[in-house]
């Protein structure tokens, strides 16, 4: 199923994955995780993984956060998300962990 932004690419490497949680980071975007055992394209709503990561710095943290939630729902889609405190809506979200059954 293609979803989100990286979809038509090969599955990101770890480090990759590191680097685009960094570059949320940087751009002082709250990051917030969401998961789904059975992503629509037209549901947009899936549920939230714990609340979004304010103060967060280190990409260490969210992706600790990213394995718990992988681990907690193996035969979940997980997405990372970033919200801009200032225009208030989501401006960075893509699928972060496929499972097995869904490549």
């Amino acid at each position: 199923m293609m979803l989100e932004t990286f979809s038509y690419l090969p599955e990101m490497s770890a480090a990759q994955l590191a680097e685009q949680v960094r570059s949320i980071l940087a751009r002082h975007l709250v990051v917030g995780i969401e998961y789904s055992a059975r992503p629509d394209p037209y549901d947009h709503y899936w549920t939230m993984w714990k609340l979004p990561l304010f103060g967060t710095a280190e990409p260490s943290a969210v992706l600790a956060e990213l394995e718990s939630c992988r681990q907690a729902h193996p035969e979940a889609y997980i997405k990372i998300n970033g919200y801009d405190r200032g225009r208030q809506g989501q401006v960075v979200s893509f699928v972060a962990v496929k499972p097995e059954r869904g490549t």
